[in-house]
């Protein structure tokens, strides 16, 4: 069975690469420089799963590009303002991200300040 056709969109930390390479076809900006807009419906065209960063503007029209074929954006961050849930939603695409992974540092650094 074929493996899912993954796009990194942004270096990520070599042991998560290493990881998404067991589990994905994937392909990895090795440039690290972040993608245009066309870039970014390029990718969303020829992956099943979408890998941003918080750099990565994805919006409606990105996201509404003719012939789409991926059905999941996996964030890597805690925040998605950059992604318009809105229209991913109607759109049928399921996002993901990593809450709440800070918590424990930003309580550590509040916590070193007094």
């Amino acid at each position: 069975m074929a493996k899912p056709r993954a796009i990194v969109t942004r270096r990520w930390p070599s042991a998560n690469e290493e990881r998404l390479k067991q589990n994905f076809d994937v392909v990895f900006n090795e440039s690290d420089v972040p993608f245009t807009a066309d870039q970014l419906k390029d990718s969303l065209k020829n992956c099943d799963v979408f890998m941003p960063t918080v750099t990565d503007k994805v919006t409606r029209d990105v996201l509404s590009v003719e012939g789409r074929t991926a059905n999941m954006i996996a964030n890597f961050g805690v925040g998605f303002n950059h992604i318009d849930i809105d229209a991913a939603k109607e759109l049928g695409i399921t996002v993901s991200n990593t809450p709440s992974v800070l918590t424990d540092c930003t309580a550590d650094i509040a916590m070193s300040c007094c």
